[in-house]
């Protein structure tokens, strides 16, 4: 019975190894520790919703609020999934306490703190001000 075809143990054994290492370095590319959660939404106008986030990455670091603007047609669950991709933020920065005012779809913004990201150019026909101080 030595002719026989037989399953070789080392083959399911490398095979199942090779597996595993897949799995994991799978794993390992899409393990990202920056969490963002919506913490804030609010219509603009008619085809505009402005959405702000909160992201942090772990305990020794600060929160950052990043404020986007998507159309008013799009789900929270949605824009979360595409934040940073598809929709990208107007302004980033450390502070958790932004005045905002909403004055016939022009957003005015007062920060205190570190900005770390902000353009006017975003879409979606509003204009957006920002007043800055670094206290």
């Amino acid at each position: 019975m030595r002719s026989a075809r037989d399953f070789k143990k080392r083959y399911v054994i490398a095979v199942l190894l090779l597996a595993i290492v897949a799995y994991g370095i799978l794993k390992v590319a899409n393990f990202s520790p920056f969490e963002e959660s919506v913490i804030q939404r609010q219509q603009i106008n008619s085809s505009t919703t402005l959405y702000v986030t909160e992201g942090s990455a772990g305990a020794t670091t600060k929160n950052v609020y990043q404020y986007y603007l998507v159309p008013s047609e799009v789900a929270e669950s949605d824009f979360l999934k595409q934040a940073g991709d598809k929709y990208k933020s107007f302004l980033s920065t450390s502070d958790e306490n932004v005045k905002m005012q909403i004055n016939s779809s022009a957003i005015h913004l007062s920060v205190k703190g570190d900005v770390y990201h902000f353009t006017n150019a975003a879409s979606y026909s509003t204009t957006i001000y920002l007043t800055s101080s670094p206290f």
